[in-house]
Parts: structure tokens; C-alpha cells; sequence
């Protein structure tokens, strides 16, 4: 028997940092992100309104804490460094000590002196800029000669990648110590390291430490000469000194795997580097001012670790209390549901094996859902406020905007939203311990939920989901929620079957109920594309083109005979892997003269419909639409693995009745 894998452990830690300087003493802000990382697997911080660069601060970060940068788009092995070489070392789990580096006061990205010494990109204004100067008259020869060198590597490199496309390597020697930058084309195994690498793009970040004694400053400089692709991405990871401290603050367990920002919005991913990160995708959905701007919105990361797909989500929605505000949160919420990520039109909380949606959401508590009355602005707040003198948690939760949306299917339908036991995040007053600015209502605005696809729920349990109230430098309290998630087992996927060899799927008397008009009539179109969880476990046809059924026209609720729906074909034999595919129904709204309409989406387990002996089982299901309600489908479905074929032949011979010859039967008397 395979042994159980153990739960992977996960941190999604979000925070409007109320464009205020954080903490920045490690045990200020452990309870929110131990330090170290504790027993986490994966750490993954969403920040809002987070655009504070240092005033001055040294980039001189100890001799322990500069590190191998690169960059990878779609699969990463992490494995610890060797204490003695900037090479990986895979069968080496030791690891460097850490220091910290000093750091000055912060100021807002706006600010008008803010570019002066923000950076380490800049010599002035630097807090280590007599030390710096002393390193540099000391080596300024030898280290003239390195950027020399460096910048004729740099063009020798750029002219052979463009006619080769074998892996380009530099590595110069600065004082004994050996910073390797790689860049890579194609998808095939590295021979020299045994390890399988991906092509390299900007923006796709790795930060490892290494035991090179030279400045972080001194290896930005060295790296904008070497490569200008590196050069954004490293000035990227690098520059922002929240993410410095929360690199520093991790230590060399933990490698940044990517990020994503977006304004004053940045999520970041860390992971252990005992694991492999694979399958890296990511993207921006601006919701702001004419869903344009990038004030408001969401950052989405998705990421495969253990075999397990996991996309990270980090929003901050429109503000406000009104009406309108709420309506305009809902409509964020699903653009962000509907940009086009991974499977195109497919909704991406029907895609992954565990999503997670967090951020300030901005969704606030209203009295009037369980007392409707007239009340003032101030007399709504008092009202809030005793509820949260009095710790009535359940009240408060009970009247959260957030929570009636989701159960009106109005927004996020189908997520889980954990109850907030604690007092509200926002609106505090900083610095003080437990007040609240009148001139808003105490609400739940920075939330955590989650959803699995329908084989996955039970593989999820939240551990704990809480505020920290020892952070008072923002407005808004930080949040964390700790998740452990049974790893999904491998899929065995033999793309070669034919339909004779493959698992068959047969869906009968489908039906749907209460579809989207998206014609001027009033009636749509609708016709059902099949997808499947993993995405090439569905066979398709040979153009490429997925699984369709008939399109039924000028109605709401459509009803397809069988013939009208195709037989579909799962590229798996065995039972233990049937079971862990899911089938998508993408329901479209055919247009002769525009692209095709989404309708909604819905998501079956195979694992339901995998019998001992193969049969007809009904499911009836909801569909959704990005986050609302938008109808439901209906049906019955058989799943016939090939071992199984004999089993249905043989049902199908002994479910045609008995034919009868009628005979002249004569009576002679």
C-alpha cells in the first residue's frame, strides 16, 4: 500500500496595509507570519494599498543573505543550497544562517522625494553609503573589471541565444564567490543537474540565499549589466521593502516562487524549497474606475505543488456602504471569476483543485438584513459598536453583506466563507488598541474563503481563520487563515486509447431549467462544450475541438434528445483514476453575427458515477455564471470503464423485451 502523503500546510495571509509603514520588528509580526515560516508548506500574502518604499534603508544585507536569482514560467524544482557552493544541492538540507538588513523610515511611492534613495538601485542617499564607498575604493579595480566583463558576456549571450537554443550560462568570479545566472530555451532535462527545466521569462521570480559575501546592491548591478530580463524582475522582487522583510523574515526554508502586483496591490508566493512547483500561471484583472483602472481588482496565481492545483486570488474591491457600492463588489467579483485564465471562458473556480479568494473585499455589516428600521449613520455605528463591545460574533456575521450575497447567489456562489469570530477588521482607529472611526461602520471587510471542486472538498479542512489585533498600523486588522489539504493523487493518462479502450461517458435525458436570456428576445441559444479536470483527460476530436452537443434554439430551457449529446471518452482505464476526473459543462448561447456567449458552467465528479456494475444515475446540479446563480441542469449519467464493457452489453441485450409470434391455435370437435 502507498504510504499517505501528509497533509500539505497552507497560510493565506492578507492585509490592506492602509499605505502606512508596517512593523518592522520580526516579533511584530510573527502572529500574522511566523517567522521562519513555522510548519508551512505554502505562504502566500496578499497586500492592499501597500506602496511604501524606504527613505533610506542599506541594501547590505550580510554576508549570508544574497541569493541565486532566476526566473521560470512553468516548472520550478526548489532544493535547499549547499553551504559551501551557490550551486543547488539537492541531497543537502543544510542551510544559511540569516542576518537583517537596517532599514530607514518609509515613504509612500507618491511622495515627491520618494525616488531618492528608495532603491538599491541608486549609490546616494543609501543608509550604508559609507560602507559601500569603503567596499568599492577597496575593490574598485577588480570590481570595474567584473561589470566590464560582465556587460561582454551580456552581449556574447544575447547574440548566441538568438541563433541557439541551448542554455546560456554566465558566471563571473567576484572575490571567490560565484553568482550564476541561467537563462534557459525549451522544456527539455537539463543533463548536467538530472533536473527537468522550463523556459525563462521576466517577471517569473525564484529567490534563493546563497553564502556569496558581496551586497545585494553590488549583485543588482551586476545583474542589470548581465541580463535585462533579470534586470526587471530582480529590481521587482528586490525593490519593494515590505517583500525584503518578508524574504529576510522566512529565511532559507522558503523561496519566492512568484508574484503578482497590480498598483498598490501585490500578492506574494512562497513555498518550501523542499517542494516542486509546477505549471505557473498568473494575471492582473483591473476593476477600478471604468474597469480600467488598477486601484481596485484582483491578482490571480495558480500553481501545481504535490500534484495538487491550487490558485491564489487576492482582491480589493469597490468600497462604500450604498447600494450601488454593494452591487459594484458583486460585479467585481465576477469579472474577476470571468477573465480569461487557463481553460478560456471556463470559470476558474471550476478548474482548480482548491481555490482561494481573499483580500479586502470590502463587503460590510448592515444591521437592517435581520432588523430592518430607519437608522442614522450614527446610530447604525453605535449599534455595531455595542454588538462588538458585547462580542456577539454570530450577530454580526448574520448581518455581513458578504454572507447574504453568497447564499442569494448573488456573488461567489458555491465558495465558503469561514465566520469571522473576532472583532471586525475595519474600520480602526491606528495606533489604539480597540476603537473604531465612527465615520464608518465597523465591518468584516478583509476575508478569507475557499472552494474545491466537488471530488476535492473532503481533501480540505481549514485549521483556523483569525485577525491579528496586535498590528495597529493600518486601519485595517491583518487577517490569516491556515488550511491543510490532502495532496491529489497522480493521474494516470494514456493519451494513445481509442474509444474502444477508453472509458466511455454517457449522459441521457439532459435537461436545463432557467438559462440566461442573452438575445434581444429575451431567449438565448444554448448549447453545452465538454471539458474535463484534468484538462486532457476528455479525448476531443482530431481538429482539436472539444466534446459539443446540438444547439437548441430560442429557448430558456432547453431539452436535447440523446442523440443530440455526444458520447464522451476518458483517456484513463483504472478505477482509482476515473474516479478523480471531473467533467465541465460549459453552457454557451449560440450568436451568428458576434462570439458565442457564456451561459454559465457546472462541475460532476466522476467519482459518484463509478460503479461496481454500470448504470444509468441521476444528477441534477445548479449552474453558475461567474459567481450568480444562472439556472440548473439535469440528467443521468453512466460511466463504463473497459473492463466493464461485457457487463453493459449483456444489461442492454436483457433490457429488450421478449418478442412474442402470435399462432393459429385450431379446435376440431
Amino acid at each position: 500500500m502507498v504510504p499517505k502523503s501528509p497533509p500539505l500546510k497552507i497560510l493565506v495571509a492578507s492585509w490592506n496595509v492602509g499605505n502606512a509603514m508596517p512593523p518592522k520588528q520580526a516579533s511584530k509580526i510573527h502572529d500574522w507570519i511566523p517567522e521562519g515560516g513555522g510548519e508551512f508548506d505554502v505562504i502566500v500574502v496578499g497586500l492592499q494599498e501597500s506602496s511604501y518604499r524606504e527613505k533610506s534603508s542599506s541594501c547590505d544585507v550580510g554576508p549570508e543573505d544574497t541569493g541565486i536569482l532566476s526566473s521560470r514560467t512553468s516548472s520550478m524544482t526548489m532544493t535547499p543550497l549547499s553551504p559551501d557552493a551557490d550551486t543547488l544541492d539537492p541531497n543537502d538540507s543544510r542551510s544559511s544562517p540569516r542576518t537583517r538588513s537596517r532599514t530607514g523610515d518609509w515613504e509612500s511611492e507618491n511622495d515627491d522625494q520618494g525616488d531618492a534613495g528608495s532603491d538599491c538601485d541608486g549609490d546616494a542617499g543609501d543608509a550604508d553609503a559609507g560602507d559601500a564607498d569603503a567596499v568599492a575604493s577597496e575593490n574598485e579595480g577588480e570590481l570595474d573589471a567584473a561589470l566590464a566583463t560582465a556587460r561582454r558576456l551580456a552581449r556574447e549571450s544575447s547574440m548566441a541565444s538568438a541563433s541557439s537554443p541551448r542554455k546560456q550560462s554566465l558566471s563571473q568570479q567576484i572575490d571567490g564567490d560565484d553568482i550564476t545566472l541561467d537563462h534557459e530555451q525549451g522544456s527539455g532535462p537539463s543533463t548536467d543537474s538530472g533536473v527537468a527545466r522550463a523556459p525563462l521569462a521576466a517577471g517569473d521570480v525564484i529567490v534563493k540565499r546563497s553564502r556569496t559575501k558581496k551586497s545585494i546592491r553590488r549583485v543588482s548591478k551586476l545583474v542589470r549589466q548581465v541580463s535585462a530580463n533579470l534586470r526587471d524582475s530582480v529590481a521587482e522582487v528586490l525593490d519593494y521593502p515590505f517583500n525584503r522583510q518578508l524574504y529576510l523574515h522566512l529565511g532559507d526554508k522558503f523561496a519566492l516562487v512568484g508574484k503578482v502586483e497590480l498598483m498598490e496591490m501585490r500578492l506574494f508566493m512562497y513555498v518550501q524549497t523542499k517542494h516542486s512547483v509546477t505549471g505557473i500561471e498568473k494575471a492582473t484583472v483591473p476593476t477600478g474606475l471604468g474597469s480600467v483602472l488598477g486601484n481596485k481588482g484582483g491578482l490571480i496565481f495558480k500553481m501545481v505543488v504535490q500534484n495538487t492545483s491550487l490558485c491564489f486570488v487576492s482582491c480589493h474591491l469597490a468600497a462604500h456602504q450604498d447600494q450601488k457600492f454593494l452591487d459594484k463588489r458583486n460585479s467585481d467579483c465576477a469579472s474577476i471569476l470571468g477573465t480569461n485564465f487557463a481553460m478560456k471562458k471556463v470559470s476558474l473556480d471550476h478548474q482548480f483543485d482548491h481555490c482561494f479568494w481573499f483580500g479586502d473585499l470590502n463587503y460590510r455589516v448592515d444591521l437592517n438584513y435581520i432588523k430592518p428600521r430607519e437608522r442614522s449613520s450614527e446610530q447604525h455605528f453605535a449599534e455595531v459598536l455595542a454588538c462588538v463591545r458585547a462580542k456577539k460574533w454570530a450577530l454580526l456575521n448574520n448581518n455581513d453583506q458578504l454572507k447574504h450575497q453568497i447564499e442569494e447567489k448573488k456573488a461567489l456562489s458555491g465558495w465558503e466563507l469561514p465566520p469571522a469570530l473576532f472583532p471586525p477588521t475595519f474600520k480602526r482607529i491606528r495606533h489604539a488598541p480597540d476603537e473604531y472611526n465612527p465615520q464608518r461602520i465597523p465591518s468584516y471587510c478583509d476575508r478569507v474563503l475557499h472552494k474545491s471542486l466537488p471530488g476535492r472538498r473532503a481533501h480540505l479542512k481549514l485549521q483556523r481563520f483569525t485577525c491579528i489585533e496586535s498590528i495597529s498600523s493600518s486601519d485595517h486588522k491583518p487577517v490569516r487563515a491556515e488550511f491543510h489539504v490532502t495532496p491529489t493523487p497522480p493521474i494516470s493518462l494514456n493519451t494513445t486509447l481509442s474509444t474502444a479502450q477508453a472509458t466511455r461517458v454517457e449522459i441521457v435525458e439532459l435537461c436545463a431549467l432557467d438559462l440566461i436570456g442573452m438575445d434581444m428576445t429575451g431567449l438565448s441559444d444554448p448549447y453545452i462544450k465538454f471539458y474535463s479536470v484534468p484538462q486532457h483527460a476528455l479525448q476531443v476530436e482530431p481538429s482539436g475541438s472539444h466534446p459539443t452537443t446540438t444547439t437548441i434554439m430560442n429557448t430558456l430551457s432547453p431539452v436535447w434528445r440523446d442523440a443530440q449529446v455526444p458520447k464522451l471518452y476518458v483517456q484513463c482505464v483504472e478505477e482509482k483514476d476515473v474516479k478523480l476526473v471531473h467533467l465541465i459543462l460549459l453552457f454557451m448561447d449560440y450568436d451568428t453575427t458576434s462570439a458565442d456567449d457564456v451561459l454559465g458552467v457546472t462541475t460532476l465528479s466522476l467519482d459518484k458515477y463509478c460503479l461496481a456494475r454500470p448504470r444509468f444515475v441521476p444528477f441534477d446540479v445548479p449552474i453558475v455564471r461567474y459567481g450568480k446563480a444562472a439556472g440548473s441542469v439535469s440528467g443521468k449519467i453512466r460511466v463504463t470503464m473497459p473492463h466493464q464493457a461485457d457487463m453493459v452489453r449483456a444489461d442492454s441485450a436483457s433490457s429488450y423485451p421478449q418478442r412474442s409470434i402470435a399462432t393459429c391455435h385450431c379446435s376440431v370437435s
